[in-house]
């Protein structure tokens, strides 16, 4: 049988449709899982810093693990917090997300960058005062605002525990403050120090991974965490998502004693600090970041400064920086730069 042109071209179409019909209904589209029509999705947002953005990461691999029941939508800014909105304002950001977004549940890890001093008009409030936490609190209260009008369950998640103890009390005070604004507007908190502390409630970068194995968790900073830690992070999210319920409280920390961790925190020249905390230096504290480093100061003796012990363990062995950091040597100037004030050779 002979087909005329428009009879060929409208068999071509027809198989052509088809096709893609029967590839659309059961294949996935660019390799994502096919979810049954019936499976109800629950949709999750995972906002906070650099801490939280990991947490994220570790949520969304959990949950492809899952079978794509779970969405998972990540916004995180590394330099992020509270503290300092001139530097990335969640007021400002999180109703542009939520207002395009039907998210069921809204998770928040932010506070590790939060150290430092607030800025309030021409005022410069040190890091634990009254004037501090009242400041802190007032814009703790506007994210968990934003976030309840939303209508989304929010979980907020606790600051984990870290390697300084100094930096780890500082966050203790914050999660406790994290802790009573979001119970106070109806929020879940989630502790999750218990389960990134050893048997006897110190810090350990080990632990149970989420396959089991007892693995390396966190990064030599003793702040950060490798991808294994993250998925464990988020698998006990997850879990406590989907049980509706806090996991275990640890015990409160003390406030610590007004402006005591600024001079730790001070980062040389700006930036982040040795820990991970965002502080925009201003003139007058260089000179302060420099006696840090130089003069290696410690609450034990023998032992070097946070920032100098940082500067230390980062360094690469035989390099320029370590001779530096750990020698106290400084590398000669290579031949030809502004700071080689050798003789020309004749």
């Amino acid at each position: 049988m002979i087909l005329t042109r428009g009879a060929a071209l409208f068999a071509t179409l027809v198989v052509t449709a088809t096709l893609a019909l029967a590839q659309t209904a059961d294949e996935p589209v660019m390799g994502g899982e096919a979810i049954a029509p019936d499976t109800e999705v629950q949709r999750i947002l995972v906002v906070g810093d650099a801490i939280g953005g990991g947490l994220g990461a570790g949520m969304k691999r959990m949950a492809e693990a899952q079978g794509g029941s779970i969405d998972i939508t990540l916004r995180f800014n590394e330099e992020s917090g509270l503290a300092r909105p001139e530097v990335y304002d969640w007021t400002a950001t999180l109703p542009k997300i939520l207002e395009s977004n039907d998210f069921d549940v809204a998770v928040v890890l932010i506070g590790s960058n939060d150290r430092q001093q607030i800025r309030d008009g021409n005022l410069r409030l040190a890091f634990g005062t009254e004037d501090w936490e009242a400041a802190y609190v007032a814009r703790l209260d506007r994210v968990l605002d934003v976030l309840k009008a939303s209508e989304a369950r929010i979980y907020w998640i606790s600051i984990p525990p870290m390697a300084d103890p100094a930096y780890d009390q500082a966050m203790r005070y914050i999660a406790d403050l994290h802790r009573a604004r979001a119970e106070a507007k109806g929020a879940t908190f989630l502790d999750v120090r218990p389960q990134f502390l050893d048997a006897d409630g110190r810090y350990t970068d080990t632990g149970v991974d989420d396959t089991g194995e007892t693995r390396k968790l966190r990064g030599r900073d003793g702040v950060s965490f490798f991808k294994q830690g993250n998925n464990r992070f988020g698998q006990i999210v997850l879990a406590a998502i989907a049980e509706n319920q806090p996991v275990a409280p640890a015990k409160v920390a003390d406030a610590p004693e007004p402006g005591a961790p600024a001079a730790s925190a001070v980062p040389l020249f700006g930036q982040a600090g040795p820990f991970g905390e965002n502080l925009m230096m201003e003139p007058v504290d260089v000179a302060s970041a420099v006696t840090l480093i130089a003069s290696g100061k410690s609450d034990a003796p023998g032992t070097p400064g946070v920032a100098l012990g940082a500067l230390q363990s980062m360094a690469r062995q035989g390099s320029g920086a370590a001779l530096l950091f750990q020698s106290g040597e400084a590398s000669p100037a290579p031949p030809g730069r502004l700071d080689d004030f050798r003789a020309p050779v004749p």
